[in-house]
């Protein structure tokens, strides 16, 4: 059984259909990376998976439950995190505090901070230790470069328990060093994370992808391993043109 099944999923804006009949099942441990033309439906796709976008009709099942009309929140329980573009963080706490909000499981910042421990957690330095912050543990958020800020929001996301985690171009700004670092942190995470990863760095993607699927205004273009998109005639059209 899959972890996530999506079936004939559609949104429509104004009369236009912005993701159109998508149908596409992701692996407990994969990632799979969208790929596409600007307004090809990739983000769109991934606000339908989180809950921030309603979808018009259609079936998505994370973990074998109906998940396509449940809120954000509720699927965020269920271990669906999102990342978008912008990195989300709080600037003037620490990265030990802003875990420590991402664990707390009552909403609110000060309930966050004084019950649960910031500094000292074993599972927290497992985390910083996994994206490579447990040096930058006491530092502000505030202080941190483009790359970490987005290993941190990454961090937010594990301390959350999300086992599916989403990402919308988390390489966007970051220097080649820091590219390389994320995709280490991406191939160990699958042990643990399934990931759906939105991104434009072909490198990247090779380095990182299970498997790819190419869509196409609104539509899923091909879908299969980098070898074979990289061949695919309708894909070199669609990107390319004849």
């Amino acid at each position: 059984m899959s972890q996530l099944e999506v079936r004939d999923l559609h949104v429509t804006f104004g009369g236009l259909r912005a993701v159109d009949g998508m149908n596409f099942d992701v692996e407990q441990g994969e990632i799979l990376c969208l790929l596409g033309p600007n307004g090809a439906g990739k983000s769109t796709t991934l606000d339908l998976i989180c809950g921030k976008t309603q979808p018009t009709g259609g079936s998505i099942r994370f973990q074998n439950l109906e998940i396509s009309q449940m809120w954000e929140f509720e699927r965020a329980r269920l271990g669906i995190g999102r990342k978008f573009q912008v990195p989300s963080v709080y600037k003037e706490l620490t990265v030990a505090e802003n875990l420590s909000v991402a664990r707390s499981v009552k909403p609110g910042i000060w309930h966050a901070l004084t019950s649960l421990p910031v500094r000292n957690s074993a599972k927290m330095r497992e985390i910083l230790d996994l994206v490579g912050l447990a040096d930058k543990i006491g530092e502000p958020a505030g202080n941190l470069s483009h790359g970490e800020t987005q290993w941190l929001e990454i961090a937010m996301l594990i301390a959350q328990d999300s086992r599916l985690i989403l990402m919308d171009e988390p390489t966007a700004g970051m220097t080649i060093q820091e590219t390389d670092r994320t995709a280490r942190i991406f191939r160990s995470l699958k042990a643990n994370h399934t990931l759906i990863v939105v991104e434009h760095d072909m490198s990247f993607v090779r380095t990182v992808a299970d498997r790819i699927i190419v869509m196409n205004q609104g539509s899923k273009l091909a879908e299969g391993s980098i070898q074979e998109i990289e061949s695919n005639e309708a894909v070199k059209t669609a990107y390319l043109g004849h």
